[in-house]
């Protein structure tokens, strides 16, 4: 008889002890109770946390390797223990763009104002709202930028010869009838002089070149964008005058502005 009261009043208090850990409004499991329990209930939810996350599947990025403006196939799968929707969205170059599992990424090209040739991290991120998880690729685009024209200048000087003007004369009309695109003019020199000095008269020579378009081809100055790089990006080698009169010169392009 006396055993079994005590086994009563065990669990008695064992019942005692899990109606006042509930009724306390507690948000942990008191320690007594998981040593009864036998468990580890914080190890428990953090594995099912893990659980409740998307699991990539499937990811795709081909190829690796593109000339600019080709295209690069993208796929993206997944599921989720839980019966809600996967969102699937794409980040690439610092732009994010949400397609569903496949999409075509077409390469930058030259006509536009960032440098195209480059290595990509091309990211693919399923979330279901509440948990994301990701997987990362690299693509190397290969580009050869050509230009619309190209003008030298003589040593230390900014303005334009004769020559200049015949060859910036050739596209003006092209120009004016380009309205959707924006006119980029780079300087350059030789790297005769100190590095900042050379950088000041790239951007004098661009300034030079833009002023004729607009002065001569009634070219709008908002169309126009210039920057210098000074000696930075020589065409020729410097040890020699023929290559420095290769090098003090100003590139002009037409391209198309990033909208997002």
């Amino acid at each position: 008889m006396r055993g079994q009261m005590n086994r009563k009043h065990v669990l008695s208090m064992l019942g005692i002890v899990l109606l006042l850990g509930s009724a306390g409004g507690c948000t942990q499991t008191p320690d007594i109770v998981q040593r009864m329990l036998g468990r580890d209930v914080a190890a428990q939810r953090e594995a099912i946390a893990e659980d409740w996350c998307p699991q990539i599947h499937a990811f795709t990025v081909s190829p690796q390797t593109v000339e600019c403006g080709d295209p690069v196939t993208l796929e993206l799968a997944a599921t989720s223990p839980q019966t809600v929707d996967l969102s699937y969205t794409w980040e690439i170059a610092g732009q994010s763009f949400e397609t569903g599992q496949r999409a075509i990424w077409k390469t930058p090209t030259c006509q536009t104002i960032d440098t195209p040739n480059q290595v990509y991290t091309v990211r693919g991120i399923v979330s279901d709202r509440e948990c994301a998880v990701t997987r990362s690729a690299n693509v190397k685009v290969l580009c050869n930028c050509a230009f619309d024209v190209m003008v030298h200048f003589a040593f230390a000087k900014a303005n334009l010869d004769a020559t200049a003007k015949v060859e910036l004369d050739k596209i003006g009309e092209l120009f004016q009838q380009s309205a959707d695109h924006t006119i980029l003019i780079e300087g350059h020199t030789d790297y005769v002089g100190s590095q900042q000095s050379n950088q000041r008269l790239g951007e004098k020579r661009a300034e030079q070149v833009k002023r004729y378009l607009v002065s001569t081809w009634h070219i709008a100055p908002e169309r126009i964008i210039t920057r210098s790089f000074g000696e930075d990006q020589p065409i020729a080698p410097n040890e020699t005058s023929a290559g420095r009169a290769k090098n003090r010169r100003a590139e002009v392009f037409r391209v198309v502005l990033k909208t997002k």
